[in-house]
């Protein structure tokens, strides 16, 4: 991939625009701190766990992980990084979207509700449950689809003690 711009960052990783050199194609990549502790690591491994099984038109995609050299244009040495690379949404985050627009109108508002619950629906077919939805995970894409984003909280949608319930707060 060649790297384009940094687009967001977040506690663990910062996002950047990337061009997969192959195909030309835009992509996002999430290229992990260095210094990132064990919960960190745990969300990173829950994320990568639960999008593996996850392959709908309203989930963002995984395209390819792993620990490469990243080269910054500064001209730093390389050094090796873990990446994820995502489908990359040029929509971006759907809190931006009704920010810079206001509230949606009726229509609008029930088709992203549906796309948001036919990926909703999915997820827990396939026993995932996401656990931090809100609009700054929601992206859209370049056609204005809804992407559901970050699964990083994502748990089994069965309790640990079989109960069915998941117990744990978090998220925001």
């Amino acid at each position: 991939y060649e790297i384009v711009k940094t687009i967001g960052s977040g506690a663990s990783c910062k996002v950047k625009l990337g061009i997969d050199t192959v195909s030309g194609k835009k992509v996002a990549i999430k290229i992990m701190k260095e210094d990132m502790d064990q919960k960190d690591k745990n969300l990173l491994r829950t994320e990568l766990q639960a999008m593996s099984l996850l392959d709908h038109p309203n989930i963002v995609k995984i395209l390819k992980c792993g620990n490469e050299p990243y080269i910054k244009t500064s001209g730093k040495e390389p050094r090796n990084v873990d990446f994820i690379a995502l489908e990359y949404a040029a929509g971006g985050e759907l809190f931006d979207f009704i920010a810079n627009s206001g509230r949606f109108e009726e229509p609008i508002a029930r088709y992203y509700f549906k796309q948001l619950l036919d990926g909703l629906f999915y997820c827990h077919n396939q026993s995932i449950c996401h656990r931090d939805l809100k609009p700054e995970n929601l992206l859209l894409d370049g056609e204005f689809n809804l992407k559901i984003a970050d699964f990083g909280f994502a748990a089994p949608t069965m309790g640990r003690d079989g109960s069915g319930y998941l117990q744990t707060k978090l998220g925001t």
